[in-house]
């Protein structure tokens, strides 16, 4: 059973005219230059959110702490004054580069997703009713642990998918901000206690502070389970913590399955050494290469034709090419590991990127969403091959955590929108 709970929100300072400029995209997103941006205003969250590279942990631990107890003396943030659900809404639009990923009749001039922001009872990932999909690594879910148990905060809610084909709480949630989405006519009766634009997307947040919306919302989740999206790391460490005595709820963003204005995105492998002439000897012994332009990459790998015909892309410097794997192969390769779903991904770290790589794979590795990144990093000469995958499909997702009970390999899924950091926190200190 999945028991969600009202809370006290901390939002930032109703009464500030610079919001916008003190919230932040979610902390792993953020490269060396994003970072720099943001953290030029010294009210930003992401003082408290994101390790400036090169910075030891504890030292940026001790350095949240401190910004989160000066936010609160100093007024920027503020705790709401009574428990309540809350309603996070984010209207957005997408680059041509993301455009070229995705499959057109996914393809909009905008798209306005909303969820609804509850405490999320804890359970072991993947024992009950909240299912995973994505490995994690050790480190970085140390790290969140550490943020979460120093600052008494959520900084940001993991967000997970639930499944209801009446959408009868997308219809409660409509029906309780007066418009449909995905129109955008402000109720004045139910107006935001956010409203605020990061790079272009329009960030809401509506309280729901209504006992018997809440009660009805409750007793509607109570027989469901929920599969995280996007927040593996911060699920882990809030559950760590509350087996080692604190909290017992998280701070959750759910949002229904299927929902249009959701979009699946890969991570892009960029590979920083390795050693190439063992990278290039299995690829001849496990793939067929063709040379293709830049501007046929998606083409190519959107004409898979079914799970055993896995495709990737690669970058040298030199030119594209495309992988296609040995189809008898990648069949033994998934009977072997009894997985069917993300034969790509894994395949590429299998065969081709763990046996060669030289260094940690949390060191070695940049993942990136962006093409033009990707290439930009080979071409400075900073890392010697980038590997493109193709999106996944929300079924395929669903089906490796609810049939196959496996993870895929860690960064494999990036799913669209991102919430951002400074939003909606939730501080349990006091609890």
């Amino acid at each position: 059973m999945v028991f969600l709970k009202p809370f006290k929100a901390t939002v930032l300072n109703p009464k500030r005219e610079d919001r916008a400029e003190l919230i932040c995209p979610v902390y792993d997103t953020i490269d060396a230059s994003r970072y720099d941006k943001y953290s030029a205003e010294k009210n930003n969250i992401i003082q408290c959110t994101t390790r400036r590279a090169g910075v030891k942990e504890q030292d940026f631990v001790a350095h949240a702490k401190k910004s989160v107890v000066r936010f609160f003396n100093d007024g920027i943030l503020k705790e709401c004054t009574k428990p309540a659900f809350y309603i996070y809404g984010i209207r957005y639009s997408i680059s041509d580069e993301i455009r070229e990923q995705i499959l057109k009749e996914e393809q909009r001039d905008t798209y306005f997703m909303f969820g609804l922001i509850a405490l999320l009872k804890l359970e072991k990932l993947n024992d009950q009713h909240i299912l995973g999909h994505e490995k994690t690594f050790d480190s970085s879910m140390r790290e969140r642990y550490q943020l979460m148990k120093e600052c008494g905060m959520n900084f940001s809610p993991i967000v997970a998918e639930y499944n209801m084909p009446d959408h009868a709480i997308n219809n409660i949630l409509e029906q309780y901000l007066g418009f449909r989405r995905p129109d955008l006519q402000l109720n004045a009766n139910r107006k935001p206690i956010v409203d605020v634009m990061l790079d272009g997307s329009r960030h809401l947040l509506w309280e729901v502070p209504d006992n018997e919306v809440v009660a009805k919302i409750q007793q509607l989740m109570r027989d469901k389970s929920v599969m995280i999206l996007d927040g593996h790391h911060r699920y882990t460490a809030s559950y760590q913590l509350c087996k080692d005595g604190g909290t017992a709820d998280t701070l959750m963003m759910l949002v229904e399955g299927g929902d249009q204005a959701l979009l699946l995105l890969p991570w892009h492998r960029c590979v920083k050494e390795c050693r190439m002439p063992e990278l290039l000897d299995r690829l001849k012994a496990n793939f067929s290469v063709e040379r293709c332009d830049r501007c046929d990459v998606y083409t190519k790998l959107n004409e898979r034709t079914n799970d055993f015909d896995v495709r990737l892309c690669m970058y040298d410097g030199k030119g594209f090419y495309l992988l296609r794997a040995d189809e008898q192969r990648i069949r033994e390769l998934s009977e072997a590991r009894d997985e069917r779903v993300g034969l790509d991904v894994i395949s590429l770290h299998e065969w081709l990127i763990d046996p060669t790589l030289i260094g940690k794979p949390e060191e070695s590795i940049a993942f990136t969403a962006s093409p033009k990144d990707a290439i930009e990093k080979v071409d400075t000469g900073v890392y010697r091959v980038a590997f493109f995958l193709k999106p996944l499909r929300i079924a395929d997702v669903e089906y490796k955590a609810q049939v196959e009970r496996k993870g895929f390999p860690q960064k494999s899924t990036l799913f669209l929108p991102k919430v951002a950091e400074g939003v909606v926190l939730r501080r349990f200190e006091r609890e």
